[in-house]
């Protein structure tokens, strides 16, 4: 037996992200969502090209509630285009002159509906016809508000749960090889940020229904001043489009600040103990400082060019009124009825495009996030696990778990660290794992669990080749601890249960006597009901240790792994993590990984791993 060099140390994050996929997980695959068949856009794409990707992926995560969505949204603006014509005989009928223009067209059309319908066009009924469609405008917004709102939670819901579901079902070696807060973040800040981008496009939809019907509505009123109002809004979009840049660039830039402060907080709460034993307050807390006050110079940066933008809209807002005001008088001589038809409708036709606007920048500024999230789940997903079929069983060791010649490196690394190497272990032996640090003896227990792939050889359980579909099913049936256990803010009880949630309280006290942790248990204040803290922290660490020992016989594995498991602990607490590795041996297969000798002194087929000569 032979290997070689170079160990692979992990975050207690990355630690806890190993006891979900070594135990027999609860979060079983449901269903599968493919991924969007278009390629991964880079940030120097154009905007436009971003925008329509981002848009088919809203759309396909809902096609038929959208489509309803935006009927609804059509309904209501040609209801409000009815509103607004029928402001026309209302206008005629209390004398207003529309001489011989379009508007008295529309005046004259009406009146011959309602007369061949037989009804009087009177002034009662013109308005209540008006408050009418206005009520009915009202009622399909306050309809349309709480329909887009559920839409847009429900986005979010699957676009957290697309993401963490893929990272959960992607290889352990793609989990370590990136960063865990950039997935936090993804997973909580940036997905509602998407959700907000998706709440923004649905408005969007919304106003260009309503903009195009005030047109329509202008045009047919008066052509050329309908076309003078278009080309005044396309001079001062295009005016405007040197700032859409400035805030895509600010989202980037918002977007890796974020990530940092994230990245900073997670670790360092993680390690505030170190941070305070080595007084080193001041030193994080100004380092924190800075990141924070360089992502509140981009929100000042946004704020500016949101500012710089409401500035030259109103002005240009006011120039094109201007213009159109004295084109329609001293120009075209348009009537004074129709010239108010018109005033009322671009009145109403201005905040929309104010919004279009504001809401297309606001988009722009989410599209970074949008994308990152994107490319998160992309990348995840390429490096998924193949599902586990459902007449798929986990393999059983009825005699040995074999090694065949196996090799593996890191794709990061620069050499081997597994190297052609073989082993045998027979059922309900226990093996020890020794050699110094960075012999490789972890990537090798990962190997053996199943979470590492080998880049070449074999690993058999009796006959059975564990790869693919048999390799996910074989984790079933192991249980891993490690030195840094991973234990939630909750009861004892609960942090047990996970791994066995059918699991009664007297297999609960019975795997507690095992593990030699039933006498502390029954101290606390309130038993199994007693919250531990986070990680446990109201616990000692040979508390801890035999907790996760606890819930790992819980699991009822036919492997158990420990990895360092006792290296931290102090004589008295190792003695009894190693009488109950006594009780079990030969009852139950186990690897054990060490320093100490003291740990595995009742062992008697070790395995030695070195790391210069990779002799075993």
């Amino acid at each position: 037996m032979h290997g070689s060099a170079s160990g692979h140390r992990l975050s207690p994050v990355m630690m806890g992200m190993r006891d979900l996929l070594s135990f027999p997980l609860l979060w079983t695959r449901q269903y599968y969502i493919p991924a969007v068949p278009n390629g991964t856009i880079s940030m120097q794409s154009s905007r436009l090209a971003a925008l329509w990707t981002a848009f088919l992926e809203f759309f396909h995560f809902s096609p038929w509630r959208l489509g309803f969505v935006f009927s609804l949204m059509m309904l209501k603006g040609l209801t409000a285009g009815v509103g607004l014509l029928m402001l026309i005989p209302l206008l005629h009928l209390v004398g207003f002159d529309f001489g011989a223009s379009a508007s008295s067209e529309f005046a004259s059309i009406i009146a011959r509906f309602f007369s061949e319908i037989g009804v009087t066009l009177t002034l009662p009924l013109i308005l209540f016809s008006y408050i009418v469609i206005v009520s009915l405008v009202a009622s399909l917004n306050y309809f349309l508000t709480v329909l887009t709102a559920s839409v847009q939670q429900d986005f979010i819901c699957y676009v957290r749960n697309r993401l963490y579901r893929a990272l959960l079902h992607s290889q352990w070696q793609f989990i370590i090889s990136n960063k865990m807060s950039d997935i936090a973040h993804g997973l909580t800040s940036q997905v509602q940020d998407i959700g907000y981008a998706s709440y923004l496009m649905l408005n969007l939809m919304s106003q260009l229904v309503l903009i195009t019907v005030y047109v329509l509505i202008s045009l047919m009123l008066s052509w050329q001043m309908s076309l003078l109002a278009i080309i005044c809004g396309a001079a001062l979009l295009v005016i405007l489009l040197p700032l859409h840049k400035a805030v895509l660039h600010s989202g980037e830039a918002e977007l890796d600040g974020y990530k940092d402060i994230f990245q900073m907080v997670s670790e360092q709460l993680a390690s505030l103990k170190m941070i305070k034993s080595y007084g080193s307050e001041e030193q994080y807390a100004d380092e924190f400082e800075r990141v924070s006050n360089s992502l509140e110079q981009q929100y000042v940066t946004l704020s500016r060019i949101n500012a710089r933008t409401q500035m030259i809209y109103m002005i240009g807002a006011v120039v094109s009124f201007s213009i159109f005001f004295y084109f329609a008088v001293e120009w075209l001589s348009v009537s004074l009825a129709t010239l108010l038809l018109l005033l009322l409708i671009f009145s109403r036709l201005l905040p929309q495009i104010s919004s279009l606007q504001s809401g297309y920048q606001n988009i722009l500024h989410q599209l970074p996030s949008f994308e990152d999230v994107r490319q998160m789940i992309t990348a995840c997903e390429a490096a998924g696990e193949p599902a586990i079929g459902r007449d798929t069983k986990a393999p059983r060791i009825e005699n040995e778990l074999v090694m065949q010649d196996v090799s593996f490196r890191y794709k990061s690394g620069n050499r081997q660290v597994i190297d052609h190497f073989s082993l045998t272990i027979r059922k309900n032996s226990t093996v020890a794992l020794i050699g110094e640090s960075g012999a490789g003896k972890s990537t090798l227990a990962d190997l053996i669990a199943g979470l590492l792939i080998p880049d070449s050889g074999k690993i058999f359980c009796d006959s059975i080749l564990l790869e693919g579909e048999q390799r996910l099913a074989w984790r079933h049936g192991v249980a891993y601890i490690t030195q840094e256990v991973f234990l939630f803010h909750d009861s004892v009880r609960a942090n047990l249960s996970w791994v066995r949630p059918q699991a009664d309280e007297n297999e609960l006290w019975e795997v507690l006597a095992l593990a030699e942790a039933a006498r502390f248990v029954r101290r606390l204040p309130n038993g199994l009901d007693t919250t531990i803290g986070d990680r446990g922290v109201r616990l000692s660490g040979g508390e801890r240790q035999r907790l996760a020992l606890a819930r790992a016989l819980l699991s009822r594995p036919q492997l158990l792994i420990l990895d360092e498991a006792t290296s931290s602990l102090d004589r008295k607490n190792e003695k009894k993590i190693q009488q109950a590795l006594q009780h079990m041996d030969g009852k139950l297969t186990i690897i054990i990984i060490a320093h100490r000798e003291t740990t595995i002194q009742h062992v008697k087929h070790r395995v030695v791993l070195d790391a210069e000569s990779g002799i075993g």
